[in-house]
C-alpha cells in the first residue's frame, strides 16, 4: 500500500519516505510519502520506498541499513533513469559501495536488476 502524506499530517521527521509494517495484525509493508511539489523527485521517493518494501520488508538487522539504503536507491535509480525522471540526487547513495568486495557487490546487484525489472514489468502492465 502506497500513501501520499499532506506535508502538515507528516510524521516522520526529515525523511522523505518511509517503509513500514501497516499493523501488528496485517503485516503488508506501508510506504509513506511526504506529499511535495516536485512530482518527479516523490516518484523517485515511492520507488525508492518501494524497493525496501520488496527487498527488506523483513529484515531487522540495524548493521545493514546503509547497504540497504543503497540498494532501494539503485533501484530507484534504474526505474527512474528508465522512466526519464531526474536521478541526479542518487549520487550520494550509491557512492556509499565504494570499498564493498565484487561478490557482494554482484549480489547486491543482482537483487537490485531482479528488483528494478520486477517494479517495471507491473509499471508497463498498467
Amino acid at each position: 500500500t502506497v500513501r501520499i502524506v499532506d506535508p502538515d499530517e507528516w510524521r516522520h521527521g526529515e525523511a522523505k519516505g518511509v517503509c513500514q509494517s501497516r499493523s501488528v495484525q496485517d503485516l503488508t509493508p506501508l510506504v509513506e510519502v511526504k506529499d511535495r511539489s516536485n512530482r518527479a523527485d516523490l516518484a523517485s521517493t515511492i520507488i525508492h520506498e518501494y524497493a525496501h518494501a520488496i527487498l527488506h520488508f523483513d529484515i531487522t538487522d540495524a548493521t545493514e541499513r546503509a547497504k540497504r539504503e543503497v540498494e532501494a536507491e539503485a533501484v530507484a535509480y534504474v526505474v527512474g533513469r528508465y522512466l526519464g525522471l531526474d536521478t541526479s540526487g542518487s549520487a550520494f547513495y550509491l557512492a556509499a559501495w565504494q570499498g564493498d568486495e565484487t561478490d557482494v557487490l554482484q549480489e547486491r546487484l543482482g537483487r537490485i536488476s531482479g528488483t528494478a525489472e520486477e517494479i517495471l514489468s507491473t509499471l508497463d502492465a498498467v
